[in-house]
C-alpha cells in the first residue's frame, strides 16, 4: 500500500516536467516583449541623434546582442549542477566581482549622472554592480546552507557573510548606487529569514541597514531630492519633478487599452530615459492600464513558478537560491514600478527583461539560469531525496524525508500516542507490547520493514 506523503513526493517530482518549460517560456516572452518595447520606445530618439547614426533599431540591434550573449551564458549556467556554482566557484566568482567593483574607482571607472558604476569593455559598459547580484545569492546561499545544516557556528556566519556579502555591498554603495544595494541586501534578509534565521535577529539587522540607507539619503542633496519628488513632483514640475510628472501624463493618457504599440507621444523627447528607466509608463502609454497590468501578471506567474521550483530543490543551498533569484527580480520590478507611479523615490533601476541595458539583461538571464539549474539538479534527484518507510498494520508509515522537515516528522510522531499494542495481562495490569523481539526482527526483516525510496 502507497503512502499518501509518498504519492505527494512523487507528484512534487512530476511537476518539475513542465515548471522548467513554463518558466522558460514566459522568460522568454518577456525578453521578447521588451525588444517590442525598446524599439518603440527609442526609435524617435535614435532616429534624430548623430550618435546613433540616425537609425531607428540601434537601440534595439544592441538589445538583442545583450540578449543572445546572456541567453548563451544562463544556457551554460543551466547546464550544470547548481552546487558546481555555489560550492566549487563560489569564492572565485565573488573574488571576480570583487575586483571589478574595485576597478570601478580606478582609472577605467566610468561615471554618469553623478555615479561612477560602469567599466569600458570596447563597444560595451560593464555594470559590475549587476553581476554582484548573482554572486551574493551564491554567496549567500553557500554561507546559509553551512551556518543552518553543518557547523551552526554564529561567529562564522558574521565573519563569513561581511566578507563574501558585506564588503562587496559597501562597494556598490561606494560608487554610489543605494538601489542596488537595498535590493541586494533585502533579498539577502528574506533568504536567511526562509534559511531559517530568526525573525527578530532579521528585523535587528534590517533596522539597522535601513537607518543606515536613510541616513545617506537625508545626507546627500541628489537622494534627498528624490524623497521631496515623490512626495510633490509639482514643486518643482521643469527641475527635479519633469521626469515623474512626464511619467504619469503618459500612464493617464493611456487609458484603459492605450494607444497601441509605436503610437506614444511622450516618447517624442518628452520623456528623458524612455527606454530604459521609465518603459514602464511607456508601455502604459501605448497599452493602457490593461497592459500594464498584463506584464505584472506574468512576472507574478514567473516568480511563482519560481518558488515552486524553489520548493522542489532537494537541499537548504538550492531552495535559497532559487528563491533568492525571484526575491530579487519581484524586489527590483516593484522599485521600479512604484518609481515610475509615483509611489517611490526613482531608483534607477530598470524593469527586468524589458528595460535596455546590456549588463542588466545579463545579469537577469543568468539568475534566470540559476532558477533552471535547480530545477534540473531537482528533477534528476527526484526532487524530494530519499524516503525512509516503516512497516505497519496500515501501510508504509514515512519515518524520515519525504515531504516535510525533520521537526515536522519528529512532531507527527509525538502526536501518535505510544507506539505499540495497549492490552491486558492475567492479573487486569495493562500491557504494552512493543513489538517481537530483535532476534524475531531481524529474521523477520523482509516482510516487517520497509525499505528506502
Amino acid at each position: 500500500m502507497r503512502s499518501r506523503d509518498e504519492g505527494a513526493r512523487r507528484s512534487g517530482a512530476a511537476s518539475l516536467t513542465w515548471e522548467p518549460i513554463v518558466f522558460a517560456v514566459i522568460v522568454f516572452v518577456l525578453t521578447a516583449f521588451g525588444l517590442l518595447m525598446i524599439y518603440s520606445a527609442s526609435s524617435i530618439m535614435a532616429l534624430t541623434s548623430e550618435t546613433t547614426g540616425h537609425d531607428p533599431a540601434y537601440y534595439l540591434k544592441r538589445q538583442l546582442f545583450y540578449i543572445v550573449v546572456g541567453a548563451a551564458v544562463a544556457l551554460f549556467v543551466a547546464h550544470f549542477d547548481y552546487h558546481t556554482w555555489s560550492e566549487k566557484f563560489c569564492i572565485p566568482i565573488c573574488v571576480a566581482v570583487v575586483a571589478m567593483l574595485l576597478v570601478v574607482f580606478g582609472p577605467a571607472g566610468q561615471g554618469a549622472y553623478g555615479a561612477t558604476r560602469w567599466i569600458p569593455a570596447g563597444p560595451v559598459n560593464l555594470q559590475p554592480s549587476e553581476f554582484a547580484k548573482g554572486s551574493v545569492i551564491l554567496s549567500a546561499a553557500s554561507v546559509a546552507q553551512r551556518y543552518f545544516e553543518d557547523d551552526h557556528d554564529l561567529s562564522g556566519l558574521g565573519i563569513r557573510l561581511a566578507l563574501m556579502v558585506g564588503f562587496p555591498l559597501l562597494l556598490i554603495l561606494l560608487e554610489p548606487d543605494k538601489g542596488t544595494t537595498c535590493i541586494i541586501g533585502l533579498t539577502v534578509a528574506i533568504m536567511l529569514f526562509l534559511g531559517g534565521m530568526p525573525v527578530r535577529h532579521v528585523a535587528t539587522v534590517g533596522a539597522i541597514a535601513l537607518a543606515f540607507v536613510l541616513f545617506l539619503a537625508f545626507k546627500d542633496d541628489y537622494s534627498r531630492a528624490r524623497i521631496v519628488t515623490m512626495l510633490d513632483p509639482w514643486q518643482d514640475p521643469y527641475g527635479d519633478g519633469y521626469q515623474v510628472i512626464q511619467g504619469l501624463y503618459a500612464f493617464g493618457s493611456g487609458g484603459l487599452f492605450g494607444r497601441g504599440i509605436g503610437n506614444s507621444r511622450q516618447k517624442y523627447s518628452y520623456l528623458p530615459m524612455a527606454h530604459n528607466d521609465f518603459i514602464y509608463a511607456v508601455i502604459g502609454e501605448e497599452l493602457g492600464l490593461v497592459g500594464t497590468l498584463m506584464v505584472l501578471a506574468l512576472f507574478a506567474l514567473l516568480v511563482w513558478i519560481g518558488f515552486r521550483i524553489a520548493r522542489s530543490a532537494p537541499d537548504l543551498s538550492g531552495r535559497l537560491i532559487a528563491s533568492g533569484c525571484m526575491t530579487l527580480l519581484a524586489i527590483q520590478l516593484s522599485l521600479n514600478a512604484c518609481g515610475v507611479l509615483c509611489m517611490a523615490p526613482l531608483s534607477g533601476k530598470p524593469v527586468p527583461f524589458i528595460s535596455y541595458g546590456g549588463s542588466s539583461v545579463i545579469s537577469t538571464l543568468i539568475l534566470m539560469g540559476l532558477v533552471l539549474s535547480v530545477a534540473r539538479t531537482s528533477k534528476a534527484t527526484g526532487s524530494r531525496g530519499f524516503t525512509v518507510y516503516e512497516g505497519t498494520s496500515q501501510g508504509l508509515r514515512v519515518i524520515e524525508g519525504g515531504m516535510g522537515s525533520p521537526a515536522d516528522i519528529r512532531a507527527s510522531r509525538g502526536s501518535e500516542g505510544p507506539r505499540g499494542r495497549v492490552s491486558l495481562n492475567s492479573n487486569g495490569t495493562r500491557r504494552i507490547d512493543l513489538g517481537p523481539s530483535a532476534s524475531d526482527r531481524l529474521r523477520g526483516r523482509d516482510t516487517s520493514r520497509g525499505g528506502r525510496g
